[in-house]
């Protein structure tokens, strides 16, 4: 029994360090004295990446609907920033740099290609797509009797 839970706890520990990583991302627009405003959305964001796919990674099979939950949260936050650089600005701002996603200063040497957009628009596509799927498959379950106990 006890090497059982070893062997558990030993494989959530890479979801765990993930998940800490993105729940201190998350926290750090109220801890942080040096990070500035501007860049609390791009915090927000990558933290809800990483916490949410450290917590699909470190929980166990038997809680498939937080398992299901916390994918569904990974998938949307990723779609968000395939979405925002698909809208990045074809020309930069007046200082040189662009703005993504209501987020300025990102210094790039060029422009996005316009084939980087359509990956980056198929891919925002897709993970939104699979989100708003993941949720409906959550939602659908709450009612008064579960579909999965009746094949």
């Amino acid at each position: 029994m006890r090497s059982r839970v070893r062997g558990a706890l030993a494989s959530a520990v890479p979801g765990l360090l993930a998940s800490t990583v993105g729940l201190c991302l998350l926290a750090a627009p109220w801890w942080s004295a040096t990070l500035p405003a501007s860049d609390y959305p791009l915090v927000i964001v990558l933290g809800t990446v990483f916490a949410s796919i450290g917590a699909f990674a470190a929980l166990p099979d038997r809680w498939p609907r937080l398992r299901s939950l916390a994918f569904t949260i990974f998938m949307a936050a990723f779609g968000v920033v395939c979405a925002a650089l698909m809208f990045t600005p074809l020309h930069p701002d007046a200082d040189g740099a662009h703005t993504i996603g209501g987020i300025k200063g990102f210094a790039t040497s060029e422009a996005m290609p316009w084939w980087a957009r359509i990956v980056a628009g198929f891919f925002a596509i897709v993970f939104l797509g699979v989100a708003a799927l993941g949720a409906w498959g959550l939602v659908r379950g709450l009612g008064g009797r579960s579909d999965d106990a009746n094949p």
